[in-house]
């Protein structure tokens, strides 16, 4: 899901509709690209805990599995964000190629036969 303006219901989509189709028994990954970290938090983790997060994943993609946390849902797991993920913004600016990150992310899911949302 993705739109500029705020409270538009984005977060809750995404996490319904991931929570549906993994009830349907599709195999889900919700990524949570968002430094407030609410579709991490609603699906029952607390990302003040966790070491890891999309963060990390950003600079070293190959952390990327090791980063998936399983939620309580079968076949539904979450690549959790932390409030770090707006140090990112910031420190990938003046980055070459900084839109591709995300990109390589996803590039290393993308042999997991996974919706990924």
């Amino acid at each position: 899901m993705c739109n500029q303006k705020g409270g538009v219901g984005k977060t809750a989509t995404a996490v319904n509709l991931s929570a549906g189709l993994s009830l349907a028994e599709k195999k889900v990954l919700l990524v949570d690209i968002d430094p407030q970290a609410n579709a991490t938090s609603g699906l029952g983790i607390d990302y003040r805990c966790l070491k890891m997060s999309v963060y990390d994943c950003l600079y070293e993609p190959a952390l990327t599995k090791q980063v998936i946390i399983k939620t309580k849902w079968p076949r539904l797991s979450v690549l959790p964000s932390t409030p770090d993920l707006a140090g990112a913004e910031i420190e990938l600016v003046e980055k070459e190629s900084r839109e591709m990150h995300l990109k390589r992310v996803l590039t290393i899911l993308h042999d997991d036969d996974v919706y990924v949302g």
